[in-house]
């Protein structure tokens, strides 16, 4: 089993985590995430939050669309607004809905982070009231690098901080990353021992 490439300590200073304030939500800071091709707004601070690492995703914002090449996905998604709020959780299906508009969050934000394609689809609904029924999508492009995205760590699912640019997460590809060497060391001594893989500290 080919193992994680070691992060190498980058030589200039580091991207600082961009922000997205919107008055569709209170002004408050949001952040964009990525993994794999799945795309979220996250808080880019604690705020408080009694569980950080869990409650730090607002919503969800897509379905990932494996049709799409690597590089179109990295910067394109189609936008559902069937997106869940609070605790991101993909198979539990009583969670509530979000009452806000992710379209408005993204394109009306102070700093511009997003616009439309032009293009739309239908997707089927992730709320389980609709039934099934097809929603239409519209494709949005990032325009902001990945630099600035808010990273999580892949083992220990700990989340990067907003000013806090000297301490971001090494990127190890494919949109993981590492919180600290203690982290990236972990995973590599047990998938020295094992075959299986690990997500979030756990062998599955």
């Amino acid at each position: 089993m080919s193992q994680p490439s070691t992060p190498t300590s980058p030589s200039a200073p580091q991207a600082e985590i961009i922000q997205l304030c919107s008055r569709h939500f209170t002004s408050i800071p949001l952040s964009l995430s990525r993994f794999q091709r799945r795309w979220f707004l996250t808080f880019p601070r604690a705020y408080g939050l009694p569980d950080p690492d869990s409650q730090r995703i607002v919503c969800a914002l897509n379905s990932p669309d494996y049709s799409a090449t690597d590089q179109h996905a990295r910067s394109h998604f189609w936008l559902n607004p069937s997106c869940r709020s609070q605790r991101y959780n993909p198979s539990d299906s009583t969670t509530k809905y979000s009452a806000v508009s992710p379209i408005h969050l993204l394109l009306d934000s102070d700093y511009p982070v997003a616009r439309l394609t032009g293009r739309i689809r239908a997707e089927p609904s992730n709320d389980p009231h609709d039934g099934g029924k097809r929603i239409a999508c519209y494709e949005v492009e990032v325009v902001t690098p990945d630099s600035g995205l808010l990273r999580q760590c892949y083992y220990c699912l700990s989340w990067e901080a907003a000013g806090k640019a000297d301490t971001r997460f090494s990127p190890s590809g494919n949109d993981i990353y590492w919180c600290c060497s203690v982290c990236l060391c972990v995973r590599t001594s047990i998938l020295s021992n094992s075959s299986d893989s690990v997500r979030g500290g756990w062998l599955g």
